[in-house]
């Protein structure tokens, strides 16, 4: 059966992916049902432009035009309605409330989103734009810009995160010229949480995606040890505690679809 979901997504290329891992939008036309999603956390920020209908985000209402979401260290439940019309920034993980206090900076203002005149300029452009493509283009040309002057290559967070994203060896941090203290307290400033708790929802997602993506049958316990589980009973307790939902409800969910 066919979603009503209507969903575009571009991966940003070149220096703006060092900031934005996605440019995303979201619709639900009139004359169809709403649907509901698991969000499953991946450590990042983002910012939100809501066009249309006001969505459900677990048990809270969101209807402001403009929404910053915070960094995502559990999965979420979301409700788009029908008339739903959203369009998003998902940014890096640690680098959504970077951008947002170099724009407070640069602009002067107290630091939220919703006061930044970028972010007002963009909505009242977007809100003229009814071309999904024009949209996404719009964004991405607009944060290609404003992050332009930004030098963060070689940022210890940014390698941090590149190296817990490539293996589950938390001790590969121990490479970066940073002391452990030094590197646990800039995941807690920027992300919210530890190296191991970031390295633990990666590897939570890393398996939804692959279960996702996986048009076979699974043998859940090889799974396990191919993402680094010490077993599958293991992996299944990750999966409920982070995502909500076990491998084996995730898997039966996605054939339900």
């Amino acid at each position: 059966m066919l979603s009503p979901l209507l969903f575009d997504i571009r991966f940003p290329q070149g220096p703006l992916s060092l900031w934005v891992q996605a440019i995303w939008s979201a619709q639900i036309p009139m004359d169809q049902q709403g649907v509901t999603r698991r969000l499953v956390a991946d450590a990042g920020s983002g910012i939100l432009f809501n066009l249309g209908e006001p969505i459900r985000v677990d048990q809270e209402v969101w209807n402001d035009p403009v929404i910053f979401q915070s960094t995502n260290r559990q999965a979420h439940i979301i409700h788009l309605p029908t008339g739903a019309n959203l369009i998003g920034v998902r940014f890096q993980p640690g680098m959504g409330g970077l951008l947002q206090t170099e724009l407070a900076a640069l602009e002067g203002n107290i630091g939220s989103w919703q006061s930044s005149e970028f972010i007002q300029s963009l909505l009242v452009q977007l809100k003229s734009i009814l071309s999904v493509e024009e949209r996404i283009n719009l964004l991405d040309k607009a944060f290609d810009h404003v992050t332009s002057g930004s030098a963060y290559d070689h940022d210890p967070v940014v390698k941090a995160v590149e190296l817990l994203q490539q293996s589950s060896r938390v001790d590969l941090l121990d490479s970066l010229p940073l002391s452990q203290r030094q590197i646990e307290r800039q995941f807690q400033t920027r992300l919210s949480m530890s190296p191991k708790y970031f390295q633990r929802l990666r590897r939570v997602r890393a398996v939804l995606l692959a279960l996702k993506m996986e048009e076979n049958h699974v043998k859940l316990a090889e799974l396990a040890v191919e993402y680094g589980f010490s077993d599958q009973a293991h992996m299944t307790r990750e999966c409920q505690l982070i995502a909500g939902i076990t491998p084996k409800r995730f898997m039966k969910s996605r054939f339900l679809r």
